[in-house]
C-alpha cells in the first residue's frame, strides 16, 4: 500500500509527487495519457512566471515558489528558468495595475514605478503602445521552460523512489481511510489520494460528491514572425490587464526568430476531450482582436500568425485555482483551475 496516489502527472500532479517523496513518503503517480503528451495544459517549452499579480496571496505564493525553481534546478543539474523581466501594462484597468504595483513592492526589493507609453517607447523601441497606456515592470519575471519542469519533477520523483505508471486510466475511486484507486490496469490502494488532473478533474470528483465550476477553453497559441528579421530576442515577457485585450507574449524558444504572443482566454468546449470541436467563428474573432493588437503594438512584426498552435485552460469563474479537501473524506486533497495563474 502506498502513503499517497496522485493522480495526473502534469506539473501540478508531478510537483506534488515530488514534494511528498522529498518527506520519504511511498507515492505512486498516475497519468492516463503516454508520458510525455500534449492533450494536457503542461506541454510546451515556455510559460510566463511572474510576481506581478494585482491579488497579494499570488505574490505571496511567488516569493517562496521563485526559490523553489532554483533548489530543483540544483537538484535535477538542468536550466529551468530564463530570467527576463516582465512588462504589465494596461490603458483601463488603473487600479489593477496599482495593486499590482503594490504587490511588486512588497516581495521584490526596491521601488517599482508606473511608467507611461513614452517611458515604454524609450526603454522598448520595438513596442509602440497608445498615450493613454501605463506599465509597470517585475524584474523578477522570467520563462519557464515547461516541459523540462515537468521531466525535472518526475525525473527527481523517481530518483526519491516513487512510482510513475501511466497510460492508466481512473474509473472510479473508493474513499474510506484508505483509499482505493480503480483503474484500466489494476486497483491500487493509499492513506490518501491527491487529485491534480487538470481538465479532467470534474470526472473523478463528481464521484465523490463534490461539482466545482470548472470551465475548459481551447486556446490558439500563436508565433509571429519579424519585419526583415528584426530581433525581438532582448524584449522582456509583457501583459496585458486589459479585459478586452487580455493579451501577455514573450521572445520565444520553440521557434528561432519568433515572438510568441497569446489572448488569455479562449473558447468554451465542452469537455477536455472535445477541445478541437470549438465555434470556429469565435476562435476567428478572437484572432482577428489578436492580429490588430500585434499589428498596433508590434509593427516589426508580422501582423499574420506564422504558426498556430493548440494548448487547453481549465479555469474557474473568478479565475482563482481551487484546493481544497474532501469535506468528509480529508485524507482526499484536490486541486483544480491553474490554467494562467502563477504560470501562463
Amino acid at each position: 500500500m502506498y502513503d499517497y496516489i496522485v493522480i495526473g502527472a502534469g506539473v501540478m500532479g508531478s510537483s506534488t509527487a515530488y514534494a511528498l517523496a522529498k518527506e520519504g513518503k511511498k507515492v505512486l503517480l498516475l497519468e492516463q495519457f503516454p508520458i510525455p503528451h500534449t492533450r494536457g495544459s503542461s506541454h510546451g517549452a515556455s510559460r510566463i512566471t511572474r510576481t506581478a499579480y494585482p491579488e497579494e496571496f499570488n505574490g505571496s505564493i511567488m516569493a517562496v515558489a521563485n526559490s523553489m525553481w532554483k533548489d530543483l534546478e540544483k537538484e535535477a543539474e538542468t536550466t529551468l528558468f530564463k530570467h527576463t523581466g516582465l512588462l504589465c501594462t494596461t490603458s483601463t484597468l488603473h487600479k489593477e495595475l496599482v495593486d499590482t504595483q503594490k504587490t511588486l513592492q512588497r516581495y521584490n526589493t526596491g521601488p517599482v514605478p508606473i511608467i507611461d507609453s513614452a517611458e515604454i517607447s524609450k526603454r522598448y523601441p520595438l513596442m509602440s503602445y497608445p498615450k493613454e497606456e501605463k506599465a509597470c515592470f517585475d524584474s523578477s519575471a522570467g520563462i519557464l521552460y515547461a516541459d523540462k519542469c515537468v521531466m525535472a519533477f518526475q525525473r527527481m520523483f523517481q530518483k526519491r523512489g516513487g512510482e510513475v505508471i501511466d497510460m492508466c486510466k481512473v474509473q472510479h475511486v473508493t474513499p474510506g481511510d484508505v483509499v482505493t484507486v480503480h483503474t484500466d490496469r489494476g486497483s491500487f490502494q493509499a492513506k490518501g489520494l491527491v487529485i491534480t488532473c487538470g481538465a479532467w478533474s470534474s470526472e473523478i470528483l463528481s464521484d465523490l460528491g463534490i461539482s466545482l465550476p470548472l470551465q475548459v477553453m481551447a486556446i490558439q497559441v500563436c508565433y509571429w514572425k519579424a519585419r526583415n528579421g528584426v530581433d525581438h530576442s532582448r524584449l522582456p515577457l509583457f501583459i496585458s490587464l486589459d479585459e478586452i485585450s487580455d493579451i501577455y507574449g514573450m521572445p520565444t524558444s520553440e521557434y528561432d526568430g519568433l515572438m510568441k504572443i497569446c489572448l488569455h482566454y479562449g473558447v468554451l468546449c465542452a469537455g477536455p476531450d472535445m477541445r478541437d470541436n470549438t465555434d470556429s467563428k469565435a476562435e476567428a474573432k478572437n484572432l482577428k482582436m489578436l492580429t490588430e493588437f500585434v499589428a498596433s503594438t508590434f509593427p516589426y512584426l508580422v501582423p499574420e500568425p506564422a504558426i498556430k498552435e493548440r494548448c487547453m485552460y481549465t479555469v474557474t469563474p473568478d479565475n482563482q485555482f481551487i484546493v481544497d479537501h474532501h469535506p468528509i473524506h480529508r485524507n482526499i486533497v484536490f486541486g483544480a483551475g491553474f490554467s494562467g495563474r502563477l504560470v501562463y
